[in-house]
C-alpha cells in the first residue's frame, strides 16, 4: 500500500508539469480551431513522449494508443506521439534469469543446449533472447520481472490522479482519457500472457495459409504464461531497403503484398496481427514475408467488421450522415452526444479532405489529421478493437511508404475489400437496414390517415369540418412518406428530409388547432 502511494506522488509530480501544458495547449486549440503554432506544440509533446518512456509500459502503451485519438491529443500532439515505439533498455540478465528458472522448473542450461545472455530485442514488458534447444535454433521471449506488477500499480495511481486532478482537463478529454485507459489495461493484460499470443500465432497461421508468409512455430513443451520459446526465423528487415535491393526484392509489389496482407487479416480473419512497426516484419532469401511479435492482437466480429466497411464507404464517399451512423454502429457515440454538432464536425473533415485531396491521395495519416481538427474535444468511447485496426493502418502505412515513397493506402484497402467480398457483404445489408427503415416509416405513415379521422370524427356529423382537414390531412401523408423516402437514401439533399418534415407537422398542426377551436 506504501509502494501504492508513493508511486501515485512520483507519478503527480513528473506529470503535472505534462498535465498543465496540455490543458493550456488544448484550450488554445479549441478557441483558435486547429490554428496554432505547431513548432511549439512538437515541443511540448515530444517532452511529454520522453516522460511516457521513463515512466515505464503503461504509459508506453498508453502513448500508443493516444497517438491515433485525435479526439483527445491535438494535432500536433498527434504527429509526436506517433513516433513512439516501444524500444526500451533491457533488464540485466541475472534479473531475468531466475524468472525462466522459475517458470520452467530446471536450470537455463539443463533446459537449453545454448543461450546467448545478450538480447536481441527488448520491449517495456519483455526482452527476446536467442538460444537452441532440441538442436534447433529457437528465440525465448521473458517477461520483465515484475512486469505485470508495475502495470497493474500504475494504471491504479493513473485512475487515482484523473479522479481526483482530472478537473484540470476538459470534461470530454477527461472522459475520453479514461476510455484510452481502459483499453490499455486490456492490452497489457493480453501481452501479459504469452498462451494467448501462441493462441494468436496458431490462428493466425491457419487463416493465411496459402499467402506466401512464414510465422515461427510455437515450441509448446517449454513456453509459459511467461516464457514463449518459438523457432528463430532470420530474415531482412522490412525497412532495410539497401538489403532488399541487393536481394533484388521489387520494394514496390512488397509493399503491395504487406498491405494487402495485414488487411486480410481484418476482413477475414478471426484475429489480426495489430503492431506492424518495422520490428515485427522481415522478408526472408525467397521472398517470403516473416512476422513476428503477436502480443498485441485485435479480434472483429462479422458485425463490427460490416460496420467498418460502411464507415471507409461513407468517408470516401463524403457522406457525414452515413458516417456519423456508422459511428454509432460502431459504438463509438455516446447516447447523449450532440449529433447535429458531430454531422457538422464531420462534415467539416470531409470538406477539408476533399479541398486538400486527402481521398485521392490516399494518406491515412492526413485523414487521422483533418479527423482531428475537426472531432477533437468530442467524448468518443472509441471500441478497443477499433482503436487498435486505426493504430495498425496508421503504422502500417508508414512501413509501406518507407518501400514505396508513391504507396496509397485506400486503392490498395479498395481492391482489398473486393476481393474477399466484403464490400458486396456490406452493400447487401445495407441494403436491407434501408429497406427495413423504410418500411418502418410507410407502415407509420399508413397509419396516419385512420389517426387523423379518429381524432377530427366529428360528433355533430358536420360535413365541412371533416372536409376542413382533408388538404391538411393529404399534406401530412405526403410529409411522412416524404421522410420514409429519405429513410431509404440517407444521401437525398437535407432539403427534401426539411420539406417532408415541414409538410408533415403543418397538416397536423393545422387540424389540432382546429378540433381544439371547437
Amino acid at each position: 500500500m506504501a509502494g501504492g502511494r508513493l508511486r501515485t506522488l512520483e507519478l503527480a509530480v513528473r506529470l503535472a508539469p505534462i498535465a498543465l501544458r496540455f490543458s493550456l495547449d488544448d484550450s488554445r486549440y479549441r478557441r483558435n480551431r486547429g490554428r496554432v503554432d505547431a513548432e511549439r506544440y512538437r515541443r511540448h509533446a515530444a517532452r511529454a513522449v520522453d516522460a511516457f518512456i521513463g515512466l515505464g509500459p503503461l504509459f508506453i502503451k498508453l502513448g500508443q494508443i493516444l497517438s491515433v485519438r485525435p479526439d483527445v491529443l491535438p494535432d500536433p500532439y498527434i504527429a509526436e506521439f506517433s513516433r513512439l515505439q516501444d524500444e526500451v533498455p533491457p533488464e540485466e540478465f541475472d534479473r531475468v534469469k531466475p524468472l525462466i528458472e522459475s517458470e520452467l522448473g530446471r536450470r537455463v542450461e539443463d533446459v537449453f543446449d545454448e543461450f546467448d545472455r545478450t538480447p536481441i530485442s527488448g520491449a517495456s514488458l519483455s526482452q527476446v533472447y536467442r538460444a537452441r534447444y532440441g538442436g534447433r535454433d529457437v528465440v525465448v521471449k521473458v517477461q520483465r520481472p515484475r512486469a505485470r506488477e508495475r502495470v497493474e500499480e500504475d494504471s491504479a495511481a493513473l485512475r487515482t490522479l484523473i479522479r481526483y486532478f482530472g478537473w484540470i482537463l476538459d470534461p470530454s478529454i477527461r472522459f475520453s482519457l479514461r476510455s484510452a485507459l481502459d483499453q490499455v489495461e486490456g492490452t497489457a493484460y493480453e501481452e501479459l500472457d504469452f498462451r494467448m499470443e501462441a493462441s494468436n500465432m496458431e490462428q493466425i497461421a491457419a487463416s493465411i495459409s496459402r499467402r506466401g508468409i512464414i510465422i515461427p512455430e510455437v515450441i509448446h513443451e517449454v513456453s509459459t504464461e511467461r516464457v514463449l520459446v518459438m523457432e528463430y526465423l532470420p530474415g531482412i528487415k522490412i525497412t532495410n531497403v539497401e538489403a532488399l535491393d541487393a536481394a533484388g526484392i521489387d520494394r514496390r509489389r512488397l509493399a503491395g503484398r504487406v498491405a494487402r496482407l495485414f488487411m486480410g487479416m481484418v476482413l477475414s480473419g478471426d484475429v489480426f496481427h495489430a503492431d506492424p512497426h518495422p520490428g515485427n516484419i522481415s522478408v526472408a532469401e525467397d521472398g517470403r514475408i516473416i512476422l513476428y511479435d503477436f502480443g498485441m492482437a485485435g479480434r472483429l466480429d462479422r458485425k463490427t467488421r460490416i460496420s467498418l466497411v460502411r464507415l471507409y464507404r461513407a468517408i470516401v464517399e463524403g457522406d457525414s450522415e452515413w458516417t456519423v451512423e456508422a459511428l454509432t454502429d460502431i459504438g463509438a457515440v455516446q447516447p447523449g452526444a450532440d449529433r447535429r454538432l458531430l454531422r457538422r464536425a464531420v462534415e467539416l473533415m470531409l470538406e477539408e479532405a476533399r479541398g486538400k485531396g486527402i481521398a485521392a491521395e490516399a494518406e491515412v495519416q492526413e485523414l487521422l489529421r483533418a479527423a482531428g481538427r475537426a472531432i477533437h474535444g468530442f467524448p468518443f468511447r472509441l471500441p478497443r478493437n477499433l482503436v487498435l485496426y486505426v493504430r495498425m493502418i496508421a503504422v502500417l502505412e508508414g512501413v509501406c511508404k518507407r518501400l514505396d515513397p508513391e504507396f496509397k493506402f485506400l486503392p490498395i484497402l479498395s481492391s482489398t475489400l473486393r476481393e474477399e467480398g466484403v464490400e458486396a457483404e456490406m452493400y447487401r445489408e445495407e441494403i436491407m437496414r434501408r429497406v427495413g427503415k423504410l418500411a418502418r416509416s410507410l407502415e407509420d405513415a399508413l397509419e396516419l390517415p385512420t389517426l387523423i379521422k379518429e381524432y377530427l370524427k366529428e360528433d355533430d356529423g358536420d360535413p365541412g369540418r371533416g372536409l376542413g382537414c382533408l388538404l391538411p390531412g393529404i399534406l401530412a401523408g405526403a410529409g411522412a412518406s416524404g421522410i420514409a423516402a429519405w429513410a431509404l437514401l440517407p444521401g437525398i439533399p437535407y432539403a427534401f428530409l426539411a420539406t417532408g418534415a415541414g409538410a408533415l407537422a403543418s397538416g397536423l398542426a393545422y387540424c389540432i388547432a382546429r378540433r381544439r377551436a371547437r
